[in-house]
C-alpha cells in the first residue's frame, strides 16, 4: 500500500539559494526512490490557526518503509545541511487515509 508524507515549512529569508541546492539534490532521488510528487504548493494566506506555511509538499511513496529509508539514505542525509539552510522551520509528517 502506498504511504502519503505531507511537509510543510517557513523558509528563511535569505535561504532561497540553499533551497534551490536542496532541492536540485532531492528532487531525483525522490525519482530514484519511485515517488510521485502529488503537489507543491506556496502558501498564501493563514485561514485557520498562527502559522503561516511557505512551502507544502505531498508525495506518495510506495510504501511507509521506503519512505523511512529515503529520509535514512546516505544521499539525503547529505542534503540536510542546505535544508536546515533553507528553513526557518520544517515539519514532515507520514499519512494514512482516513
Amino acid at each position: 500500500m502506498s504511504a502519503i508524507m505531507v511537509t510543510v515549512g517557513k523558509l528563511h529569508p535569505d535561504g532561497a539559494e540553499a533551497l534551490e541546492l536542496y532541492a536540485a539534490g532531492v528532487i531525483p532521488l525522490l525519482k530514484q526512490a519511485g515517488v510521485k510528487i502529488l503537489g507543491r504548493y506556496q502558501g498564501v494566506e493563514t485561514l485557520v490557526g498562527d502559522d503561516m506555511f511557505d512551502l507544502v509538499a505531498v508525495m506518495e511513496f510506495p510504501n511507509f518503509e521506503a519512505m523511512r529509508q529515503f529520509l535514512t539514505s546516505e544521499d539525503y542525509v547529505a542534503m540536510i545541511p542546505y535544508r536546515n539552510r533553507a528553513f526557518k522551520y520544517i515539519r514532515t509528517f507520514a499519512c494514512n487515509t482516513l
